[in-house]
């Protein structure tokens, strides 16, 4: 066996654990501040010790785990600060990269939207924790069809991680989320509408009132804290 093929399988099973611990830290399994045991997660995810410390490794460079000196590893915590900051950076960037999607965005653009928002206004909502995957991916699809229009990869790069970020917050206040009296449907709708009409002063007030109702649905649960 040459040494290519020595060190492939071990690459196969970082990228399957960082991937995993991605979407637990991401989607809310694991807890801000938990403490990430490496021979636990090992056996939990039946994946070798020495590709989980790895993923671990490549998840600090992400921001979503802190590695302590002599005491290993720990998901990263939230804040209110944090939120706050965040939501105000994605809802620029996302609203510049929105102005040129309109401004660049042609009938593939407009019908890859329509597309992506049929579907996210026929997949069930959030009611329980079973249907929240399906609604969280038509959910992702459709924000990022706003967006893509804008022909910048770096731009959509940029995008892909403050909406991860931001879906982290979500998913730690859920419940409250579902629990909220909100018309999700009406406000994708009223965005799309404004991004067709090719009104970018409108779809960039509609994007930014989006975020800030979740962003203050978030912080009305009370889970987050203020460091």
């Amino acid at each position: 066996m040459d040494s290519a093929s020595a060190v492939a399988p071990t690459r196969s099973l970082t990228s399957v654990a960082f991937e995993r611990l991605r979407l637990a830290i991401l989607g809310g399994e694991l807890l801000p501040q938990e403490r990430l045991r490496i021979q636990a997660l090992s056996e939990r995810y039946r994946v070798g010790a020495t590709s989980i410390r790895e993923a671990l490794s490549r998840l600090v460079t992400e921001g979503l785990v802190d590695s302590e000196e002599q005491r290993g590893f720990r998901v990263t915590s939230v804040s209110r600060a944090e939120l706050l900051d965040l939501t105000q950076t994605r809802t620029r960037v996302e609203q510049m990269a929105l102005c040129l999607a309109i401004e660049r965005g042609d009938i593939e653009w407009e019908s890859r939207l329509l597309s992506r928002f049929h579907r996210l206004s026929r997949t069930p909502p959030p009611t329980s924790p079973e249907r929240d995957l399906p609604w969280a991916t038509a959910h992702r699809s459709f924000h990022e069809a706003l967006l893509d229009g804008c022909a910048s990869p770096w731009t959509m790069q940029l995008c892909r991680l403050l909406y991860d970020k931001s879906e982290r917050y979500r998913n730690l206040a859920k419940q409250r989320m579902r629990d909220r009296c909100r018309d999700v449907d009406a406000e994708h709708r009223g965005l799309m509408d404004a991004s067709m009409a090719r009104d970018a002063d409108a779809a960039c007030r509609l994007l930014g009132d989006h975020f800030a109702e979740t962003t203050e649905i978030i912080l009305a649960a009370g889970l987050i804290g203020d460091e």
